[in-house]
């Protein structure tokens, strides 16, 4: 399906923000799903307004990225957002703000729209910022879904000579700013799709050299996100090759996979879920049995793997620790997802019988370092 052509919105103060984000969706323009586009586009010898103009006028998805810096643009204000909102009115467009400071939008033209990240917390105010935009991204993703899934619904197009029957709602399963509303003209239709092929055409190439550059830097953060989960451990560092290794093998995952953490005291493994978030790994951290049965029972999206500790502060209703209690539980249940266990025991004989009565009781695998750690997550999400 032809990719979803995507406008970025943003005051050039927050540049550096939306280089972050433009990085994260790095794996959506790879597998060809989405194509970006941004000022920084614009090539010597063009007219800025009229390049600018072209895109926003042709774009599928129109993020917003949302600050005190953007609301006080002239240009967004006299300009783009009066456009994509009537984009989206339309049913032309869908239009998505992303808060990435704190700032009052109350009563701005764009607060009716759904927003990201997850109840409008603003990026910046995340304490791990990758898990900010690994949120902003999935929630990309499924407006993204929603749009080709429109796409692939929408009626064969009517003769020229015949009257256009009126449009039906587009389906959409996330909350965004699409707007229901006739259909665009054949004319306007043909219009916009030559024009997005000749866009194709043209930043094709130009995409793919930058997304290798982006996916380049997404295995380096998370390499060096891996190697201070060992600094921070007492182990020894992975080797660079193998971990960019890995991170190649968990990006070229066909889905983006969600990790069920539970663990009393997740602070302690706040790199490790760091290096997760740099490949678009969602990680949901819970502190107890109960919390994370509680959690599966409830989660709509459901949870592709669960790693765990060994010890917590709970009752253990007969069993040798808490984290053989989560085992004995979720063997329990219809679905049995891999569970992988992180723990402290690093003397070779004690961690070895702890190995035994683990994979006895059906655990996938155990680790206690990073690198053990996360090749397993690699070979558990590979298998689910």
């Amino acid at each position: 399906m032809e990719p979803v052509d995507l406008f970025y919105s943003y005051a050039h103060e927050d540049e550096k923000l939306r280089d972050e984000l433009d990085g994260h969706l790095a794996l959506l323009r790879r597998k060809g799903v989405i194509r970006p586009w941004h000022d920084r586009g614009i090539v010597p010898g063009q007219q800025w307004d009229e390049a600018i103009d072209a895109q926003l006028t042709s774009a599928d998805l129109i993020l917003l990225l949302v600050s005190m810096d953007f609301l006080n643009s002239d240009y967004i204000w006299g300009k783009e957002l009066g456009t994509a909102i009537a984009r989206a009115e339309r049913g032309e467009a869908s239009v998505v703000p992303v808060l990435l400071r704190a700032v009052d939008i109350e009563g701005a033209p764009f607060a009716k729209f759904q927003g990201l990240p997850t109840d409008l917390r603003p990026v910046t105010s995340w304490p791990n910022r990758d898990e900010a935009w690994t949120d902003v991204a999935k929630g990309i993703r499924r407006t993204v879904e929603a749009i080709q899934k429109g796409w692939a619904s929408a009626p064969p197009s009517t003769p020229a000579n015949a009257p256009a029957p009126p449009s039906a709602p587009g389906p959409s399963d996330f909350a965004t700013a699409t707007a229901t509303a006739a259909a665009p003209p054949d004319a306007a239709t043909a219009s916009a799709g030559a024009a997005r092929s000749i866009r194709g055409v043209q930043l094709d190439s130009v995409q793919e050299a930058r997304t290798d550059a982006l996916v380049q830097r997404m295995c380096a953060g998370f390499a060096n996100a891996l190697s201070v989960a060992a600094r921070m451990r007492g182990v020894p560092d992975i080797d660079s090759a193998e971990a960019h290794d890995m991170a190649a093998a968990l990006i070229d995952m066909p889905e983006q996979k969600r990790v069920l953490w539970v663990d009393d005291k997740p602070e302690g493994n706040r790199h490790e879920v760091a290096a997760l978030a740099k490949l678009q790994i969602e990680v949901v951290s819970v502190h107890s049995t109960e919390e994370a049965l509680t959690r599966l029972d409830t989660d709509e999206e459901g949870f592709d793997l669960v790693l765990s500790d060994w010890d917590r502060p709970e009752a253990l209703d007969g069993a040798a620790s808490a984290g053989l209690k989560l085992l004995r539980a979720l063997a329990m249940r219809p679905r049995r997802l891999p569970v992988i266990f992180y723990h402290g025991e690093f003397d070779a004989d004690r961690r070895t019988a702890r190995r035994d009565t683990l994979l006895r009781a059906g655990a996938f695998g155990e680790a206690v370092t990073p690198g053990e750690l996360l090749a397993l997550v690699r070979t558990a999400l590979q298998s689910a």
